[in-house]
Formats: structure tokens, C-alpha cells, sequence
């Protein structure tokens, strides 16, 4: 009977060293995957080249949209009010704030639609189902930022 139940414990430790070290693993893949994701999200946003349109209404009045354009410093330039003046990103969400620093809205990237996506949250006050999409750059513009990555810092 001894035997049978400490068989029984060095197994049950054996399954919650193995649980542990699962759960440890995926949670640093995951943390390094959404600082990837921040990286990039921040690469995007912040390349003075690229302006981004913003469907404030979303899918129910495509036509209610404006131009956005994301400072560096984390302030918003053209297409700044009272609701979009300042940005950040924290865990791949883009959070975008008032005037008097209140969250507005926030938003992360779909991948599969080439879009921020708004994350829909009903204790957000902007409008549920807003979006953002990337504009184009020209080709001349293009040269410059490329030319800029190759610069030592």
C-alpha cells in the first residue's frame, strides 16, 4: 500500500512540475510575442510618411472618417481633438486618449484584415466597431525611410 502511494505522489508532482513549466514557457512566449507586437505596431504608428484613416463611425457610416497621423512623441498630429490628442501602446493595443488624458479608445492590429480593429469595449466612450487603416506611401517617400533605417544611431 506504501508503494502504491508513493508512486501515486512522485506522479502527481511529476504532472505539476510539468504543468508549471508549461504554463511558465507559454507566459514568456506570450509576453515576448506581444513586446514583438508593440515593436511593430510602434514602427508602424509612428513613421512620419504614413498617415492612417480613421472610420470614427466604423461599418455603420463608412463615410464618417478623417485623416490621423501619429507623432513620435506620442501626441496625435493631424486629425487632433479633443478625443484623439495623445497615444500609446502597452501589450499590442494602440490606446488613444483625450485632451485631459482620459482613455478614448483603443484598438489592436488584424493581421488578417490589414486593420486596427477597435477592441470594442462598452466602458470605452468612442463609438464600438471604429477602425483604422494604413494609407499608402508613395514610392518617392518610400526611398527616405528605407534610407533612414540604414543610418547608424
Amino acid at each position: 500500500m506504501c508503494d502504491i502511494l508513493s508512486f501515486i505522489g512522485e506522479e502527481a508532482a511529476r504532472t505539476i512540475v510539468a504543468l508549471v513549466t508549461t504554463a511558465v514557457a507559454g507566459g514568456v512566449v506570450w509576453l515576448v510575442t506581444l513586446k514583438s507586437q508593440t515593436k511593430k505596431l510602434q514602427a508602424l504608428l509612428s513613421n512620419p510618411e504614413r498617415a492612417f484613416i480613421l472610420f470614427y463611425q466604423g461599418a455603420e457610416d463608412v463615410n464618417k472618417k478623417k485623416t490621423i497621423k501619429f507623432n513620435k512623441d506620442g501626441t496625435i498630429g493631424e486629425g487632433s481633438n479633443s478625443n484623439e490628442s495623445r497615444w500609446e501602446i502597452s501589450y499590442g493595443v494602440l490606446k488613444i486618449f483625450t485632451n485631459n488624458n482620459v482613455k478614448f479608445s483603443a484598438f489592436k492590429w488584424d493581421r488578417a484584415q490589414s486593420k486596427l480593429v477597435h477592441i470594442n469595449d462598452p466602458r470605452l466612450p468612442s463609438v464600438m466597431g471604429q477602425y483604422i487603416v494604413p494609407s499608402y506611401i508613395p514610392a518617392k517617400s518610400q526611398g527616405a525611410i528605407y534610407a533612414d533605417e540604414s543610418k547608424p544611431k
